[in-house]
């Protein structure tokens, strides 16, 4: 793949929004960025939140925890110098299947520049960011990858249905962050199962342990406080699960999900839906 030094991000200060901007239009599609950090004290420890937009419209919603543990989740490099956002499924083997998620920046020329926001913690010193693009020949599709962050909070044990829509969009997986007590070799976590139901039948529906057994059999690593549903865990992208389906009649219809969070006491979630989706949908 193409990679090349991108513009300088501005507004690099403790306790700042940082904003790389890559300029749409470009016969190419943005595949991945990678974020070298550098200054008297900064690393990615001194990042609080990662954010992308096309023009207006956000794709990407993370703390820094949460996307460092999606890396790690899929076996990528780990350095505290470096971040780096990936808009491919690296472990697909068809090629250029793998790269659908890019963002071809023919297609996002219409909606406005990419532009990603690194939000720097005040105890950062000095801090410096240097991005480098990698670049694809243009893909001529309308689709990217999108990171989408959905909280939810509930007072009591037991099952908890989560407030969760995809409107069309590609699921890849969802990973849910939750506060409550990690899970051990031997236990579940405080999300001890996730049932998901599509228009009324059962898609997915694993403990804890179960879903962790079946990652690590896939070459996946498990995060702490993180239940990860995961429709293409043996990197089929076939079996990512299409949220649309056709009438009766030949109409377009969503389809209805029903997630279900089993906890052992009361928590806060983070819902993060990986999704391959148009840029003005969710």
């Amino acid at each position: 793949m193409i990679n090349y030094p991108l513009q300088q991000p501005v507004n690099v200060a403790p306790g700042a929004i940082s904003t790389l901007t890559i300029p749409t239009g470009g016969s190419q599609t943005l595949v991945g960025i990678k974020l070298r950090l550098s200054g008297t004290t900064f690393d990615k420890t001194k990042v609080d939140k990662v954010k992308v937009k096309i023009g207006p419209r956000l794709i990407w919603d993370l703390t820094m925890d949460q996307l460092n543990k999606i890396n790690n989740y899929k076996g990528n490099a780990d350095n505290a110098a470096y971040i780096y956002l990936d808009f491919t499924e690296r472990d697909q083997a068809i090629f250029p299947v793998k790269e659908i998620g890019g963002i071809d920046l023919i297609a996002a020329m219409a909606i406005g520049n990419v532009i990603v926001e690194v939000t720097i913690n005040a105890a950062a010193v000095a801090p410096k960011i240097d991005a480098v693009g990698y670049f694809e020949p243009s893909q001529g599709n309308p689709f990217v990858l999108k990171y989408l962050n959905y909280p939810a909070s509930t007072a009591v044990a037991g099952k908890f249905t989560l407030p969760l829509t995809f409107r069309g969009a590609l699921l890849k997986r969802t990973l849910h962050f939750y506060t409550g007590t990690n899970f051990s070799a031997t236990t579940d976590g405080n999300i001890n199962r996730i049932e998901v139901k599509k228009n009324g039948a059962v898609v997915f529906d694993q403990t804890c342990r179960d879903a962790r057994f079946d990652q690590v059999q896939q070459k996946k690593t498990p995060q702490a406080q993180t239940f990860v549903v995961d429709y293409i865990i043996d990197n089929n992208h076939d079996a990512q699960m299409t949220t649309i389906s056709k009438s009766a009649g030949g109409a377009q219809v969503f389809d209805t999900f029903e997630v279900n969070a089993y906890l052992t006491a009361s928590d806060s979630i983070q819902t993060v839906v990986e999704a391959i989706d148009v840029i003005n949908n969710l």
